[in-house]
């Protein structure tokens, strides 16, 4: 084919306007779908844990002498790990259900909301038991904690990390 023969087609073709048009929803559908395959490829990376955090198993709170302690006016907890002998690292998540605000409920909330607390911590090498410090049931900031209401429950998941690099979860609850 020639140059000129080849410019006639394509000068043939944009004066129709339904090739036109079906020429740019077909670019469009092409480069939206190459997106959306791009994005969940990338996701699934991320999701895919590494083999260092896979968990290969439970620990019983027991095993490794586990315990939560609520401070007196029962607007704090803390925990404590008495047997941390292989553990190298622990990440935990602290779960309860309160009472909304009502700035919450004003803006169409409910009556009762799930709040959560995270954090990961080093075991040091050589200590003989793991104590958190104190997690607020609420949210300070500048010295003023303004605590949750209607706390009757706490769960904590543990996701523990051992020296050999392997995996565990355990659980507890502590009733307020």
């Amino acid at each position: 084919m020639t140059a000129s023969l080849i410019s006639d087609i394509l000068i043939l073709m944009f004066k129709n306007k339904k090739v036109v048009i079906g020429l740019v929803v077909l670019l469009v559908l092409v480069l939206a779908g190459g997106a959306f395959f791009f994005s969940k490829s990338k996701s699934k990376v991320s999701e895919e844990p590494s083999v260092a955090e896979e968990v290969v198993g439970n620990l019983t709170p027991e095993e490794i002498g586990l315990t939560i302690t609520a401070s007196p006016d029962k607007k704090k907890v803390k925990f404590s790990i008495e047997k941390v002998g292989e553990i190298k690292s622990v990440e935990y998540e602290l779960s309860y259900e309160a009472d909304s605000t009502a700035q919450e409920q004003g803006e169409g909330g409910e009556p009762r909301v799930q709040r959560g607390i995270t954090g990961q911590e080093q075991v040091k090498s050589g200590d003989s038991v793991y104590e958190s410090p104190w997690l607020d049931l609420g949210s300070c900031s500048k010295n003023v904690c303004r605590y949750d209401k209607g706390v009757a429950k706490v769960d904590l998941t543990l996701k523990i990390v051992k020296n050999d690099g392997k995996t565990y979860i355990t659980e507890k609850s502590l009733e307020l």
